[in-house]
């Protein structure tokens, strides 16, 4: 009767103890939403690893995890919505901070520059079948959800963004091209 009779109202009408509980019950769920979607993803990672390709279904990540088909389709639409996953979770948690660590060895923002350029090349040519299927989804991706590939690319996006506003602290850029627009010719080359 509470729950009904606080319908409606703004937060301030609800009491601090009935706010506080339904954000600890949120939280618990919400915990477990990003376990259970963290452990697709990682099925979906380990499966592109082994097979060196994006040729698996999406029963074979279901089994992989350990969870139910009901439950993967209730947090991934398709097995192209765990792949994105897989690609964006490699790039935040793996490739750039291996950049990170690359580029945090100099100081001058030029040698920062290229340590980053070095290391995404070092990144594409001594990766595994897994890499070799995440580049080729790479490709795949920039054609049928580009948006999905920005949203993947992120991470590695800023932190080129930020090592060209560095450049542009000491050196000055082309007449009206922005640090973001700088980066973003060198993201494409």
């Amino acid at each position: 009767m509470i729950v009904k009779a606080a319908e409606g109202l703004d937060d301030d009408a609800i009491p601090a103890w009935q706010r506080r509980s339904v954000q600890r019950s949120l939280s618990s769920a919400r915990a477990r939403a990003h376990a259970r979607s963290d452990r697709f993803v990682a099925a979906a990672t380990h499966l592109l690893r082994e097979r060196g390709s994006t040729d698996f279904t999406v029963q074979d990540v279901v089994e992989r995890s350990g969870m139910s088909l009901r439950t993967f389709y209730k947090y991934f639409e398709s097995k192209e919505d765990v792949l994105a996953a897989a690609y964006e979770t490699v790039v935040a948690r793996e490739a750039v901070p291996r950049l990170r660590q690359r580029i945090e060895k100099f100081r001058d923002p030029m040698l920062r520059l290229r340590a980053y350029v070095e290391g995404l090349v070092d990144l594409t040519s001594k990766t595994g079948p897994g890499g070799r299927a995440l580049i080729s989804y790479q490709n795949r991706l920039s054609e049928s959800r580009p948006e999905a590939l920005a949203a993947a690319m992120r991470p590695q996006f800023d932190l080129l963004v930020e090592l060209v506003a560095d450049i542009a602290r000491t050196r000055p850029l082309r007449r009206g091209l922005t640090p973001e627009a700088a980066a973003r010719l060198t993201h494409y080359t």
